[in-house]
């Protein structure tokens, strides 16, 4: 099944974790590196999304199919809601999926489409069927261990300002990656 996500609404990053937050973390107490450590945020937030398939934030997107599959899984989460199905019924004609014609299980982790009758979607188009649907952890529950994977980013990105460092260095057995594979949606 071949298919495509866009965003149609971004998130304001300092809502998902403060400027604050992350000095406190770094233990700093001076102002002078703000716009730094406000990069590296984005950064690390950036890295989680699409490390996870998540989104911190509630986001409209659209994912786009060619034709219309018994179950579809939309690989990206925490799904919220389904706000329509339109799909092309010629080369300038849309109509919109009735809502009695498909269900949806927002609980499973990739979230599901299962389409009860499959109506024709016009065969010379592409992305002929688009899901308008919102994802995302709200603002103000994104889980703890992903807000201090994005802590421990930064402040590992923080301290290490070039690509090579010549040390042993190792990863921290409990670090990002193990914080944040209980959130992953695999593709």
């Amino acid at each position: 099944m071949a298919y495509s996500i866009e965003k149609t609404s971004a998130v304001t990053t300092s809502n998902v974790i403060t400027t604050a937050d992350l000095k406190a973390h770094l233990r700093v107490d001076h102002s002078d590196e703000d716009t730094l450590i406000e990069a590296l945020r984005d950064a690390a937030i950036d890295y989680v999304e699409n490390y996870c398939n998540i989104s911190l934030g509630d986001v409209t997107a659209v994912m786009y199919l060619d034709a219309f599959y018994a179950t579809c899984e939309i690989p990206v989460g925490p799904v919220m809601s389904i706000t329509s199905i339109p799909y092309n019924v010629s080369a300038d004609s849309i109509t919109t999926l009735d809502t009695g014609n498909y269900y949806v299980d927002v609980k499973r982790s990739p979230a599901r489409i299962s389409i009860i009758n499959a109506p024709s979607v016009y065969d010379y188009v592409h992305n002929g069927v688009q899901v308008n649907f919102t994802f995302g952890y709200p603002e103000a529950d994104v889980p703890n261990a992903v807000l201090h994977a994005i802590r421990l980013l930064v402040g590992h990105w923080y301290e290490n300002r070039r690509q090579v460092i010549q040390a042993n260095s190792y990863e921290v057995p409990m670090g990002v990656h193990a914080l944040l594979n209980t959130y992953r949606i695999e593709r």
